[in-house]
């Protein structure tokens, strides 16, 4: 990258969780975002935005497209940021992202939930470098480019072992985001981190959507809260084969739930809120990817089978109702 050129940054996918990295990334880069729904309010207004931590303000990106094909007259990229919903039985982000990917040099970043969602990218493109992001931040776009976050945020930022050695373009990411005042957590093993934030989001997430009861209300449910427990056990056994990693299990679930009483009381997961929606929930990367894991391992998973065929049921379901 040449001192006298801007960091080119593609942002693909630019809801809330986009809205505020792109934000943050734009104070050091130049930042291009691809919008869809919220396009004509960002395009003429930029993103408003209320966040305890970073203050409130409008934010107007460099460019603003309609897809990533309309991007690449303000590429090359040096970075381009993934903050799609990671819906791989919905869409393949890969042939998404493709007209903007300079082989072998632009930067891949996922900021997505979701264990195993690096694979595919690299088969994709194997020499170009890539970045994965565990974001453990509350926002919401409450309206067309209105965007509320909560006071908490933190990446976790890492490589893919399977990837091209990708550590000077991660160590100057995380530099970018440190700039732009984001807490950066560095990890060495990003795969095992992926996998234990499944023992949270692979359990109260599906249970909460499907029951239609937040957080709390599972907890004070007797046999919901034991569905947790269930789900967490199965997850953590999986997760101990597939890493050769001992948990506590017992002990870990209980501090889980515990930290869930004090840290998310009446909290919705946003795979409930897109089940309310009648949105596409992320199953596989948050299930789907646990129990292929799980099977592999020759582990007999019944909960975990049962939670993820019910939450792709609703999945076939709303989207059958969308093509009617």
């Amino acid at each position: 990258m040449s001192s006298q050129q801007p960091i080119r940054v593609l942002t693909v996918g630019t809801g809330a969780v986009g809205a505020i990295y792109s934000w943050r990334l734009a104070q050091t880069c130049e930042v291009t975002t691809v919008c869809r729904s919220n396009y004509d309010a960002v395009k003429l207004h930029g993103f408003d935005i209320e966040s305890p931590k970073f203050g409130n303000g409008i934010f107007k990106p460099h460019h603003v497209v309609r897809n990533v094909s309309e991007a690449k007259e303000f590429g090359p990229f040096d970075y381009i940021v993934i903050t799609l919903k990671a819906l791989p039985d919905m869409y393949d982000t890969a042939d998404i992202i493709s007209p903007a990917v300079a082989e072998g040099k632009s930067t891949i970043v996922l900021i997505q939930n979701g264990f195993g969602i690096e694979l595919p990218i690299i088969k994709r493109f194997p020499n170009n470098p890539l970045i994965s992001i565990v974001a453990y931040i509350g926002t919401s776009q409450v309206a067309a480019g209105k965007i509320k976050m909560k006071a908490i945020e933190r990446l976790q930022v890492g490589t893919h072992p399977a990837s091209v050695d990708s550590t000077a373009q991660c160590d100057k990411f995380k530099e970018l985001l440190t700039k732009g005042d984001v807490l950066v957590e560095p990890v060495d093993n990003i795969e095992q981190v992926r996998f234990e934030k499944l023992f949270w989001n692979g359990s109260f997430s599906p249970v909460c959507a499907i029951l239609g009861l937040n957080t709390t209300q599972v907890i004070e449910n007797e046999m919901a809260v034991d569905l947790v427990r269930r789900l967490m056990r199965e997850i953590m056994t999986a997760a101990q084969k597939a890493l050769g990693i001992e948990y506590q299990i017992e002990a870990q679930s209980e501090a889980l739930i515990e930290s869930t009483v004090q840290g998310a009381p009446n909290y919705k997961p946003s795979m409930q809120l897109d089940l309310e929606r009648k949105q596409p929930m992320e199953v596989e990367v948050i299930l789907g990817t646990a129990l292929k894991s799980a099977k592999e391992n020759g582990l007999d998973v019944p909960t975990l089978q049962a939670m993820h065929d019910l939450c792709k049921s609703m999945n076939i379901h709303h989207l059958k109702k969308s093509q009617l």
